[in-house]
């Protein structure tokens, strides 16, 4: 026959469950702030593709102040000595698109798994000139102008 349980014995059960309790809410809080592992990792990777973006971007303005025109494709704006451009999605290794516009205007295109735009989301963290929706997005652009000292 086993001992009567005591006061102690259901106190250290309560603290148990309590505590057990506690764990799975803060786990549960956490990923609901964070994301889970795979959208986080859906995240990273749109960030990658806005970084490569960016990175077009100034291969077609440094393109456009040497030759005084948009690059007539992505090709030819990649095409320099030193410069790595990834112009293609890292994952679904489509190229990126790229429309030249009327005068210094051009778009690039890209397709995104995650909503910038979603508050707390795990694509939320994208600069306010990159924000984009979930799947193919376009951004339209325009050369900077650099002004040159004593011009």
């Amino acid at each position: 026959m086993s001992a009567p349980e005591t006061n102690a014995d259901r106190r250290g059960r309560v603290m148990a469950i309590v505590a057990s309790i506690v764990v799975v809410a803060a786990v549960v809080a956490g990923i609901a702030s964070i994301g889970l592992p795979g959208e986080q990792r859906q995240a990273r990777l749109d960030q990658r593709r806005i970084e490569d973006l960016q990175r077009i971007v100034e291969a077609i303005e440094l393109h456009h102040r040497e030759h005084g025109q948009l690059p007539a494709d992505l090709a030819t704006a990649a095409a320099r000595p030193g410069w790595d451009l990834a112009l293609l999605d890292p994952v679904s290794g489509e190229a990126y698109d790229y429309r030249p516009r009327q005068g210094d205007r051009f778009e690039l295109c890209a397709v995104f798994t995650t909503d910038s735009g979603e508050r707390g989301g795990p694509g939320g963290n994208a600069p306010l000139e990159w924000r984009h929706g979930a799947g193919r997005h376009c951004f339209n652009r325009e050369v900077r102008r650099v002004e040159r000292p004593g011009a």
